[in-house]
């Protein structure tokens, strides 16, 4: 394969996974211009270091796994914060159910990520735990423990309706 083809190929596997990159960003950083700064050093050192993908059906794995460690270095780096505007974003774009996007905010960044690659990206347990570097105990946990949250936070605020 061409230099120039191997780019077009690049390019046209970042533009599909373009909504996928956003939304797990989304799920650990939950702040848009975090969210940008992720995944373009994501997309770069993928496309330094595609040499060393050993097989091209394994690109969106391997590139969710690079932006998942991009996300938590930011995370340990900085304070993120979160405004009304990119509070009425994440509306938007994960569920249109105001009060299950509040609970989700309030999931550790663990979780969140967890349970958008479980229920918005379709990743089963056992590739949710060689993606995270955990164990599919753990990712099970994280999922049972996040659920478990939702519900409580879901149910408390219609007990207070």
């Amino acid at each position: 394969m061409s230099s120039q083809e191997h780019d077009a190929w690049f390019s046209r596997e970042i533009e599909k996974l373009g909504p996928t990159l956003f939304r797990v960003a989304f799920a650990i950083l939950r702040n848009r211009t975090d969210c940008e700064d992720a995944a373009q050093n994501a997309v770069l050192k993928a496309y330094r270091n595609l040499g060393s993908l050993k097989q091209r059906g394994y690109f969106k794995t391997w590139l969710i796994s690079i932006l998942k460690n991009e996300c938590f270095d930011m995370l340990k780096h900085r304070r993120p914060t979160l405004d009304v505007t990119e509070q009425e974003l994440s509306y938007e774009m994960a569920v249109p159910d105001v009060d299950l996007n509040r609970a989700f905010d309030q999931l550790s960044p663990e979780e969140r990520l967890t349970i958008t690659l479980y229920y918005y990206e379709g990743y089963d347990t056992r590739e949710i735990a060689k993606l995270t570097e955990v164990s599919e105990g753990t990712v099970r946990s994280r999922l049972s423990r996040g659920r478990a949250s939702l519900r409580a936070m879901l149910q408390e605020k219609e007990a207070a309706k």
